[in-house]
């Protein structure tokens, strides 16, 4: 690698980047100088429906450097690039795939961070897919950034450890930091040509999908155990549901058991020990936590007190909910 530092365009809108980007700025003035960024535009959220900013675009405009932010990658992004004189393109979460014309418009070509072990999980869920299928590992992946979804060569990847209780929010956190290590390690190397990226092996690819907000209808045809992932993997969003009295009620904590009830699939139980117990396909499903509609999460146990108990019901399979099967 030169003397000068290479300078480097940040590409993403996901705040799982900020650490990324912070590293980034931090090396200003070494082999590595982070010359601007590139993310969505502001979008309306809120009651109020006002203009925000991403993660990632307020940390640029606090930082005062240069921002782009189209509303899709076309042609402005490579004129941008080159007035500021970059060398190479870094993405990380920015959601939309990039012209060819773009990716070979700058020296160094652009890199892309991808959290799993590639040809694993593919696609735009990579983390919520890990937990999802149950597994116990996954990664971070630096590889040269190609026009097709994330079939370029690896560069380096690190391995990171999920736990059984992990939910989304801890495997990004875990995410953040690893992408941070990777670039520690293997950045300056795969700039200066010191690093030779390896083709992946294709044909042991797997793929993720984009989450709607209906993949969080619980379908308690599924063993407990899946379901039981499903919770963990859709938090915060979508989070997962079943139907009661045709409103959807939000499901918090959760655990599985072994067990093959009688009793139809999507059946309550009963509570045992603080969890209120749902017959499904193979095992029992342990829900710790309830949100009915407009209110709040609160214990299962609480709920079902408030909304059965106070009618003077008894709590048995027969007066509790029976969730609706998904058609």
């Amino acid at each position: 690698m030169s003397d000068l530092p290479k300078r480097l365009v940040y590409l993403g809108s996901d705040g799982i980047g900020l650490r990324v980007l912070q590293w980034l700025f931090s090396t200003a003035g070494s082999a590595i100088r982070l010359a601007g960024v590139v993310s969505g535009p502001d979008k309306r959220r809120g009651r109020g429906l006002r203009l925000q900013p991403n993660p990632i675009t307020a940390w640029a405009r606090e930082n005062n450097i240069p921002l782009l932010q189209p509303e899709r990658p076309r042609e402005e992004i490579l004129p941008w690039m080159l007035d500021l004189e970059a060398d190479v393109g870094l993405v990380f979460a920015y959601g939309c795939i990039l012209p060819k014309t773009l990716l070979d418009g700058i020296s160094l070509g652009f890199l892309n961070l991808h959290p799993s072990l590639l040809p694993e999980l593919r696609g735009p869920s990579p983390i919520e897919s890990a937990i999802l299928q149950r597994k116990t590992q996954t990664g971070v992946s630096l590889m040269k950034l190609v026009p097709a979804m994330d079939t370029g060569p690896v560069y380096a990847t690190l391995a990171i450890d999920i736990a059984p209780e992990e939910t989304t929010p801890t495997l990004r956190e875990k995410v953040s930091h690893a992408a941070v290590e990777v670039l520690k390690k293997y950045l300056e190397a795969a700039l200066a040509g010191g690093l030779l990226p390896m083709e992946q092996d294709h044909t042991k690819a797997t793929y993720t999908k984009l989450i709607r907000k209906s993949d969080g209808l619980l379908d308690f045809n599924k063993p407990a155990r899946d379901l039981e992932a499903q919770i963990r993997a859709y938090t915060p969003w979508p989070g997962s549901f079943f139907i009661h009295n045709n409103k959807p009620t939000k499901v918090g904590r959760t655990e599985w058991r072994e067990g093959n009830p009688s009793a139809e699939l999507g059946t309550t139980l009963g509570i045992q020990n603080g969890a209120l117990e749902v017959a499904t396909r193979d095992g029992i499903l342990r829900i710790f936590e309830l949100q009915p509609p407009a209110g709040k999460m609160k214990k299962a146990a609480d709920h079902i007190i408030t909304n059965y108990a106070t009618q003077h019901q008894p709590l048995s399979p027969s007066t509790l909910f029976s969730p609706q099967k998904p058609k």
